[in-house]
């Protein structure tokens, strides 16, 4: 019988091929494609914890755009993999459980006929393939909608032959399903009709709850029909091609109420008792859990163009009213600087500590009751420690930082190497920016000797440590902001850097880059990098996948903001022509 690590490497890479072969236009609306009761969403329960999946489909100009990305980007990972492979079975093995296993390498190699896009679709996988990754209870289930079911069976046939080792054949009902197991757990891979299954189950669990999470018995409500998705799409503005859910507070109930259905089962192979939790601790662990019930995330925008997602932690309503004041006012934090790299933070200290403030009051008017808490009640006491220590006033003063790396060159922090050439701004945003600069001509008399005032206009600094660099650094600073700029010319973008808007809802953190010359960079890094020379082949893959991204990306940016929903994360990802 095949070890389960082995079948384990299988479903990993056939997760990974399929979720690049997955893509294609049926022009679905984002409501109704997560609502239909015909998709992959049928099988999914409507009471799931956590649940990713595609619905509906990229449009066909986008995918025939990554087509041959893809196909370049398959061939590199099979390089890369049959370079780690070869170089890890080749290195002596302390225990069986370390490394590769011996039949890795034919594992991989029988894997490269899947490795193009071409080989996706000879499996089954092709533009209108859809996935779901999802929990039955708290079991995991990945799904797959196939062109032609006995494609992928002759896959799953050839890799087997390939490794030289067989999983178990078993069968419920009129389905057969092949596994690996050891004494607790159970892999499960089958094919019914034209879609590829996956599963973890517990070895001893009954066959009524393994109907059910195989599909083979459909959930009493699954999620298309409650409409949970296509909720959370329309709140908060997602498509159908990809949405992604985790339910805290669900996941947090299966451990503090009477388990039913395959949780019961699985819970008590366990050997866990939900009893021994007292009424007071569920209460305080559920209260707990309703501070940040949910995460969903999924795209708001994919064309031939551009590439956008969000993340979403939603947090309780009184939870996120108050961290949404802690954001600070940078000039420019969330605007796009250009350049090689912008990234930036913003904050006010003064609110953050009211917010801290406010939750320790919490704590302390209503302390944690169960023994089990008993440590993130001790963090009040703690809090009130550090709330206590003194803290310069011209801190509360300081709202962020933006920092601009327009060039850099010379750069290997494999071999830590700094760069030998920089050309970079950075600008703190503070109350009382004459104030720092005071503080600082105390420690140094060139500051001292500099004519700089609050009118945005840049004043070299000289002194003997900046010239040994061979660099040129200029400040400059507004009524609300001390700017810094490092190299030739650099000091052209400080007065444009301190007069910047300031946004109305400020990002709490923002970052930007040119992805070209990023990893242009990165290349450059990993040429001089002694450990990739020690691994050739290795090297070339990377190499390979890192101007795949080259090619591929032109901007890349994520912006953080505090909103009264809860946490978001956007991402924005430019493609070149």
């Amino acid at each position: 019988m095949m070890n389960t690590r082995f079948a384990q490497r299988i479903a990993v890479l056939l997760a990974m091929l399929v979720t690049v072969g997955a893509c294609g236009d049926r022009e679905q609306a984002a409501t109704s494609a997560l609502s239909s009761t015909g998709s992959l969403l049928r099988y999914v329960p409507a009471d799931t914890p956590y649940v990713a999946a595609t619905a509906g489909d990229v449009p066909d100009d986008l995918a025939d755009k990554m087509e041959p990305i893809v196909d370049k980007a398959l061939a590199a990972y099979h390089d890369l993999l049959q370079a780690l492979a070869a170089n890890a079975a080749g290195a002596p093995q302390e225990s069986e459980e370390s490394g590769f296993p011996a039949e890795a390498e034919s594992l991989i190699g029988g894997l490269e006929r899947l490795m193009s896009v071409q080989g996706l679709r000879d499996a089954g996988i092709d533009r209108d393939s859809d996935f779901a990754v999802y929990g039955v209870g708290l079991l995991p289930v990945l799904r797959i909608s196939l062109t032609d079911g006995d494609l992928m069976r002759s896959v799953i046939d050839q890799l087997e032959t390939d490794a030289g080792k067989e999983m178990t054949l078993a069968s419920i009902g009129n389905e057969q399903y092949r596994y690996v197991e050891d004494e607790e757990v159970r892999l499960i891979v089958a094919v019914f009709g034209n879609e590829l299954v996956m599963a973890l189950a517990p070895t001893a669990l009954a066959d009524a709850d393994l109907s059910r999470l195989l599909g083979i018995t459909l959930p009493e409500e699954n999620i298309a029909t409650a409409g949970t998705l296509s909720a959370a799409a329309e709140r908060h503005g997602l498509s159908d091609y990809m949405i992604a859910m985790i339910d805290f507070e669900r996941l947090a109930a299966t451990f503090i109420d009477a388990p039913t259905g395959i949780n019961a089962e699985l819970l008590s192979l366990m050997q866990y008792d939900a009893s021994v939790l007292n009424d007071t601790c569920k209460n305080e662990i559920r209260s707990i859990a309703s501070i940040m019930p949910r995460a969903v995330s999924g795209y708001t925008e994919m064309t031939v163009s551009r590439i956008a997602s969000k993340l979403v932690v939603e947090l309780r309503q009184d939870v996120a009213t108050g961290l949404a004041t802690i954001s600070g006012a940078v000039p420019g934090l969330g605007t796009r600087q250009g350049g090689l790299l912008s990234f930036g933070v913003s904050i006010d200290p003064l609110a953050a500590r009211e917010f801290y403030t406010t939750q320790l009051d919490k704590l302390e008017a209503e302390p944690y009751q169960c023994e089990l808490l008993a440590d993130l009640q001790a963090t009040a006491a703690a809090g009130r420690g550090v709330l206590n220590q003194p803290v310069p006033p011209i801190v509360y003063g300081i709202k962020g930082f933006l920092a601009v790396i327009d060039d850099m060159s010379g750069f290997a922090p494999a071999n830590f190497v700094p760069p030998a050439d920089i050309n970079m701004r950075f600008m703190l945003a503070i109350d009382n920016p004459e104030g720092l600069l005071a503080m600082g001509t105390m420690f140094s008399p060139e500051l001292a000797a500099l004519d700089l005032g609050p009118d945005g206009v840049p004043v070299r600094l000289d002194m003997a440590q900046i010239a040994a660099t061979g660099n040129s650094v200029h400040l400059a600073m507004s009524d609300s902001a001390l700017a810094l700029a490092v190299g030739d010319g650099a000091e052209v973008g400080l007065p444009g850097m301190l007069a910047a808007e300031i946004a109305e809802q400020s990002p709490i953190m923002s970052m930007d880059m040119d992805s070209g010359r990023y990893y242009q960079m990165i290349g450059n890094a990993m040429a001089g990098d002694d450990q990739f020379d020690q691994l050739p082949e290795v090297k070339v893959a990377v190499e390979e996948l890192n101007g795949i991204s080259m090619a591929l990306l032109d901007r890349v940016s994520f912006d953080i903001f505090l909103t009264s929903q809860g946490i978001e994360v956007l991402s924005d990802a430019a493609l070149k022509p």
